[in-house]
């Protein structure tokens, strides 16, 4: 019973923003602010793929973790100066 009160809960802001919406509807957003929706969409879809383009590493390469020597932290990636 507990689990029903909390799903009740949960949901009740969102049906009643759903009810609200139905009984007054709002016109037809404006044609430039569509448009500059999808740009920012297709922005962002560009934006994580160009991140991971730049974070592809070789998959020949072992993995080198950071590590500490003498007192300092080396990066990852970095070899360990002897």
């Amino acid at each position: 019973m507990p689990r029903i009160v909390e799903i009740v809960l949960f949901l009740t802001p969102f049906i009643g923003f759903a009810v609200w919406r139905m009984l007054s509807p709002a016109p037809a957003p404006p044609a430039w602010l569509l448009g500059g929706l999808v740009t920012l969409v297709v922005l962002a879809v560009l934006a994580l793929l160009w991140g991971w383009y730049l974070d592809a590493g070789d998959g020949r390469t072992p993995y080198i973790p950071a590590q500490i020597h003498d007192g300092g932290i080396v990066p990852a990636g970095s070899a360990v100066p002897r």
